[in-house]
C-alpha cells in the first residue's frame, strides 16, 4: 500500500509520461517554426545550406556569342510604390538606332548596346543558390511582368532581354539583389549578382556591371547638342523677353502679349580674350527701344559670359518631344502650319508663338550665338516641364522612377554671312604702255646700212682715199654722234618694256590673291551652309528639354549681362539672376 500511495504522490507532483513527450514535440515544433522563418529572412545564412556546386563550367547564354548579333536592347524595371514598370528600350529601325520611348529619337546606341550585350557574353556561373520557385522573392529575381506583380509586391527585380535582326531572344536575364556576404572579391566594376534566366527556377550567383545595362536617356544619345567649340563663339545677342497667350474664345486664335526688358549684343574677340558691347536697347514698352550705354560704373560680367559660353559647348539634354508637321526647312511655321489649330496649339502649350510671316516668339526669351564659321544658332526658351525618366538598379540607384525639373527649348541654325570676314579685293596696279619703236631712232644701225649700200651715181668720182681730211672728220664725228643716241634709245625701250611686265606681273599676282581670297570666303560659305543643313536636319523633329541647371546657365538677362563696379575696381553684379 505504501508503494502505491507513493506512485500516486510522484504522478500528484509532475507530468505524465505522456505529457512530457507532447510538450517536447511543441517545443521542438515551435523552435523549428522560428528557425524556419528566421531562415527565410536571412538568405545569407540560408544560402549556406542549400548552395550547391555548379555542374562544371557554365556560362549564363551560350546562344549570345557575338555582340554584333544584338540589334535591340529591352531593360524593364519595377516601382514598388506605385507598382509600375518601367520599361525602357533601344532598337535598330531602317538602320538607324532610335529609342521608341522617345518617339524613334535618334539614338547614339551601337557602342552602349555592345557593352551591354558584351556583358553576357560568356558570363559566368559562380553558384546554383536555388532550385525554387518559392525563393525568386528572396532574391529578388521575380520578373517584372504586368500579370504577375501588383501593389505591394517585393523582390521583383530588373529584366534585360537582348534580341537579333530577327527577334529571336539571345538573352532575358533577371537581375536581383547583391550578394553582400562576406569573401569573394569582384572583379573591378562588377558586383556579386543573384540573378534567373526568365523562364527557369534556378537562381545564380554571378560577377556582373550592371552599369552597363542603364536606362538614362542621356546614356544613349547624342550628347553634345549643339557640337559647337566654346573658343568659336564670336557673337552673342540677348533677347531678355517673355510671352503668354490667351485662346480668343470667338476666333479660336492666341492672342499674345510679349513683355521685353532688353536686347543685348555682344562680340567677343578671341586674340584680347575680350568681350565688348556692340548694342544695348532697353524697352519701356510694346515696341519702344531706347538705344543704351553702360554707365560709368558699370561693366561687362565677363565671367558669366565665359561662363554661359563653356555651357554653350556642354548643354545636354534630359528630354525630347517630336514636333508637329508643317514647320519649313529653316524651322519658320508656314502659313498652312499657322492655320492648323492641332499645331499651333501644340507649339504655344510649350511656350513657342507662331506667326503668319513665319516668326516664332518663345515664352522665356532667346539667344542667338554667332560662331567664326558663320553658323548661327537660335535658341528658344519655352515652357517649364518635369520630367519622368526610368532610373537605374545597383549601387546608386532603385531602379525607381527619377522625376527632373526642366524647361521646353527650340533650337534651329542658321547662316550669317556678317560673321564671316569677306575679302575686300587689292587694287590692281596699273601696266604701263610700251611705247613703239621708230626705226629711224632705233639705233640698229638699218639708216647707216642703207647709205652703205646705194650704188654709184653715173659721173661721180668715188672719194679718194687719203683725201679731204676736213670732210672725213666732219662724217666721222657725225657717225660718232649717232651711236650713242641709238644705244639711249633701246635702252630706254627694253627698261619700258621690263617695267611694263613687270607691272604686269604685280597684276596678276593682285588678281589671284584677289580670285583665292574670293574663292576661300564662297568655300567657308558654302561650308556654313552645309553645316546648317546638317544641324537642322537633327532640330527639326524635335523640342528639347534641358535640365533647370542648364537653363540657369544659358538663360541670362541684363541683370546678369551688366554689373557694377565696386569702390575698389572689382566687379560686382548690379543684381541677382534672372528668376
Amino acid at each position: 500500500m505504501s508503494g502505491n500511495r507513493a506512485g500516486s504522490s510522484r504522478e500528484a507532483g509532475g507530468l505524465s509520461p505522456a505529457m512530457g513527450r507532447t510538450a517536447v514535440f511543441l517545443v521542438g515544433g515551435v523552435g523549428l517554426l522560428l528557425a524556419g522563418i528566421w531562415l527565410q529572412v536571412q538568405p545569407k545564412l540560408r544560402y549556406r545550406e542549400v548552395a550547391a556546386e555548379a555542374a562544371g563550367p557554365q556560362v549564363l547564354f551560350p546562344e549570345l556569342s557575338e555582340a554584333s548579333k544584338a540589334a535591340s536592347l529591352e531593360i524593364v524595371s519595377f516601382d514598388e510604390d506605385t507598382a509600375t514598370l518601367i520599361p525602357f528600350k533601344v532598337v535598330k529601325t531602317g538602320g538607324v538606332w532610335v529609342l521608341p520611348a522617345q518617339q524613334n529619337y535618334p539614338a547614339d546606341a551601337k557602342d552602349q548596346l555592345a557593352a551591354a550585350a558584351t556583358e553576357l557574353i560568356d558570363r559566368p556561373i559562380l553558384d546554383v543558390v536555388s532550385t525554387s520557385p518559392g525563393d525568386h522573392e528572396i532574391y529578388g529575381v521575380i520578373e517584372p511582368d504586368a500579370e504577375k506583380v501588383e501593389v505591394g509586391a517585393t523582390g521583383v527585380g530588373q529584366l534585360v532581354e537582348i534580341r537579333d535582326a530577327s527577334g529571336n531572344k539571345l538573352a532575358r536575364l533577371i537581375i536581383g539583389k547583391e550578394d553582400q556576404r562576406p569573401g569573394g572579391v569582384p572583379s573591378a566594376g562588377r558586383g556579386l549578382r543573384f540573378v534567373r534566366k526568365a523562364g527557369q527556377d534556378p537562381v545564380y550567383r554571378v560577377e556582373i556591371d550592371t552599369s552597363k545595362f542603364t536606362t538614362n536617356f542621356d546614356d544613349w544619345i547624342e550628347k553634345d547638342l549643339l557640337k559647337l567649340s566654346p573658343w568659336d563663339i564670336r557673337r552673342l545677342t540677348i533677347d531678355d523677353s517673355t510671352c503668354s497667350f490667351e485662346v480668343d474664345s470667338a476666333s479660336g486664335g492666341l492672342a499674345v502679349s510679349q513683355d521685353r526688358t532688353s536686347r543685348i549684343e555682344l562680340a567677343y574677340d578671341d586674340k584680347e580674350a575680350k568681350w565688348s558691347l556692340v548694342k544695348l536697347q532697353d524697352f519701356s514698352g510694346p515696341g519702344e527701344a531706347e538705344e543704351a550705354a553702360l554707365g560709368e560704373g558699370e561693366e561687362l560680367a565677363s565671367s558669366r559670359l565665359n561662363d554661359l559660353r563653356n555651357a554653350l559647348g556642354d548643354l545636354t539634354i534630359v528630354d525630347v518631344v517630336r514636333k508637329p508637321t508643317g514647320l519649313s526647312a529653316d524651322l519658320k511655321a508656314e502659313e498652312a502650319f499657322t492655320g492648323d489649330q492641332e499645331a499651333v496649339l501644340s507649339l504655344a502649350q510649350r511656350g513657342f508663338f507662331p506667326f503668319q510671316s513665319g516668326e516664332i516668339l518663345s515664352s522665356s526669351g532667346e539667344t542667338v550665338i554667332g560662331m567664326k564659321e558663320g553658323v548661327e544658332y537660335l535658341l528658344r526658351f519655352g515652357n517649364p516641364i518635369t520630367v519622368t525618366s526610368g532610373g537605374d538598379a545597383g549601387e546608386e540607384g532603385d531602379g525607381q522612377a527619377n522625376e527632373t525639373s526642366g524647361r521646353y527649348l527650340f533650337v534651329l541654325a542658321r547662316v550669317n554671312e556678317g560673321l564671316l570676314e569677306k575679302p575686300e579685293p587689292k587694287p590692281l596696279p596699273e601696266v604701263p604702255a610700251v611705247p613703239a619703236q621708230d626705226p629711224a631712232e632705233a639705233g640698229d644701225g638699218s639708216t647707216a646700212a642703207a647709205d652703205d649700200e646705194q650704188p654709184e651715181q653715173p659721173g661721180e668720182e668715188p672719194p679718194a682715199v687719203g683725201g679731204d681730211d676736213t670732210e672725213a672728220g666732219a662724217a666721222d664725228q657725225a657717225a660718232t654722234n649717232q651711236e650713242p643716241s641709238a644705244a639711249d634709245a633701246l635702252a630706254k625701250a627694253d627698261e619700258a618694256e621690263a617695267k611694263a611686265q613687270a607691272a604686269l606681273e604685280e597684276r596678276r599676282r593682285v588678281e589671284r590673291e584677289n580670285r583665292l581670297a574670293q574663292e576661300e570666303y564662297e568655300e567657308k560659305l558654302k561650308t556654313a551652309q552645309k553645316r546648317v543643313r546638317e544641324l537642322n536636319n537633327r532640330f527639326a523633329d524635335w523640342y528639347y528639354v534641358v535640365s533647370d541647371a542648364e537653363y540657369a546657365k544659358i538663360r541670362l538677362g541684363r541683370s546678369d549681362v551688366i554689373q557694377e563696379k565696386s569702390a575698389d575696381g572689382a566687379a560686382t553684379p548690379s543684381s541677382g539672376p534672372l528668376p
